[in-house]
């Protein structure tokens, strides 16, 4: 039998080296604009402190005709019951030490109320403060002028940043002789806390009882910003 041989040719076949991929060129820069805002709401912080020697039950009670004509005076005065409002309350008895701390003396209960108060007409903050003061507040906790709803102010802020990051990446590109291309990411910052403008805090009571004026407190105004940051393609 003859036989027959069969020649198999195998051909290879060798792909071209791949080319590597030019790496992404970038420009990133930051813009930031601020807007100018005048507080709308004013917090004031009443406290009533009442102790006495004998009884928890009648240092309540004080305290309790104290807060209900404090509460009383914030409200003739054009607040309304909405935004007046008991923001903490407690009863416990009080000791101070002799004898270098061998030897505790009891003082009494103490009682602690505090009133929060919103005024949201900034021309009547004084007279709050004021009415507060003369219905028997020990205490004034804290004046703070703010504006209630910053974030419906950032709007130009935002649009401000980004044409200001816009105009800073234009300016590079052209200084550096390369084209500016589209955003390939765009971020904002968040401020924090929302920058408020504190007034005046921990006012004296001294005043009122010695005959003093009522602090003329001065709402002011403080910036919003808003940065954004922004990533360009160059060619």
């Amino acid at each position: 039998m003859k036989k027959i041989a069969a020649l198999l040719v195998l051909s290879l076949v060798v792909a071209p080296a791949a080319v590597p991929e030019k790496p992404q060129r970038t420009l990133a820069v930051t813009g930031t604009a601020e807007v100018s805002v005048k507080p709308d709401i004013c917090y004031i912080s009443f406290g009533v402190e009442t102790i006495n020697k004998k009884s928890a039950r009648e240092a309540y009670r004080t305290n309790s005709e104290l807060m209900n004509a404090l509460s009383a005076a914030v409200k003739a005065s054009g607040v309304e019951p909405k935004d007046i409002q008991t923001s903490s309350f407690s009863v416990a008895p009080q000791y101070h030490f002799e004898n270098n701390g061998q030897h505790r003396i009891f003082d009494g209960y103490r009682v602690y109320q505090s009133l929060d108060v919103n005024v949201r007409e900034l021309d009547k903050a004084s007279t709050v403060l004021d009415a507060g003061m003369d219905a028997g507040a020990t205490q004034v906790n804290n004046v703070t002028f703010a504006v209630e709803n910053p974030k419906k102010y950032t709007a130009d802020a935002r649009v401000e940043a980004v044409k200001a990051a816009q105009a800073k990446a234009q300016t590079m590109a052209d200084l550096t002789g390369v084209k500016l291309g589209k955003p390939v990411s765009i971020t904002e910052s968040e401020p924090n806390g929302w920058g408020q403008y504190y007034a005046q805090s921990n006012v004296s009571l001294d005043r009122a009882e010695q005959g003093g004026d009522t602090p003329n407190l001065q709402p002011g105004q403080f910036k919003l910003t808003r940065t954004v940051y922004i990533t360009y393609e160059i060619e």
